[in-house]
């Protein structure tokens, strides 16, 4: 009897395990730059992205400068590819194939992500949440990139032959690869500004990107430089490989993977109490 007890409470222990490892907050962050503008301004910053667990909502906080003021574009594009500037990161992230549409529409383009709307200061620090993209699974953005737009996005609802597929938002610029960062505190959903401080003054290990190839299995990583110049410096530095996506985190389908695992530990363990009695 008292064996059956260890093995239960051993297995229950692992299950709690389980769970607590996969409750680990994901960070990614994007260091934006782009070209000099007529005017001499120049976008900076970052974009963090902090996921609390697989599954869960995205908390995005945007901090840049150099932006003129009025509204505009801001949008994950499908390649993290900076070779020729923001002009190689590709279209929309859009996995699903869909029209363009705004952040809360039930249409849109998973990198959709609105409009940064800018002060007379050129400098916006804004935090908000986002319910479509992730950090992991299919429709992951990490390796990604981030572009900032010279023009207001109309989210789909304007005249223009492009507002279904861009939004009519004008030049590009600014960009960065969406990096992954060290692991940071849970974030609750808000869309105050959560006064923490900037990205750019916290020492986290280099974070990485990677560039998505033909075969989505295979992904090249490279190091993820800081406020690099624009264009970035290539040729690209000596890669390393993953050769399995589900290295990534939350893996084998998040949190409903582990719910399933645990579905099964659960049964197991009441067969075996079962055949103890």
């Amino acid at each position: 009897m008292m064996q059956s007890i260890a093995i239960t409470l051993a297995l229950c222990a692992t299950i709690c395990a389980a769970a607590q490892t996969r409750n680990t907050p994901i960070e990614a962050i994007a260091y934006v730059s782009g070209p000099a503008q007529a005017d001499g301004s120049q976008v900076k910053g970052n974009v963090t992205f902090t996921q609390n667990d697989c599954g869960q909502n995205v908390h995005v906080r945007v901090q840049l400068e150099g932006l003129k003021e009025g509204k505009h574009g801001f949008h994950v594009h499908e390649k993290g590819d900076l070779s020729n500037g923001c002009a190689s990161t590709g279209a929309h992230y859009n996995p699903d194939k869909v029209d363009h549409g705004g952040p809360d529409h039930e249409v849109r383009h998973v990198g959709d992500l609105g409009n940064l709307e800018v002060n007379s200061s050129g400098v916006i620090d804004i935090t908000y949440t986002d319910k479509v993209i992730s950090l992991t699974g299919n429709r992951g953005i990490i390796g990604r990139a981030v572009v900032v737009h010279e023009l207001e996005d109309d989210l789909g609802l304007g005249d223009h032959v492009d507002s279904k597929k861009t939004g009519n938002a004008g030049g590009r610029i600014g960009c960065g690869v969406i990096g992954v960062n060290g692991a940071p505190q849970q974030l609750q959903e808000a869309t105050a500004p959560i006064r923490t401080p900037s990205a750019r003054h916290v020492h986290h290990q280099p974070p990485l990107y990677y560039v998505p190839h033909e075969e989505p299995q295979d992904h090249v990583v490279y190091p993820l430089q800081r406020y690099p110049s624009y264009p970035y410096p290539y040729p690209y530095p000596h890669p390393f490989y993953l050769s399995d996506v589900d290295e990534w985190p939350c893996r084998d389908g998040g949190v409903g993977g582990l719910r399933s695992s645990l579905s099964i530990l659960a049964v197991v363990v009441a067969l075996f109490l079962s055949r103890s009695v």
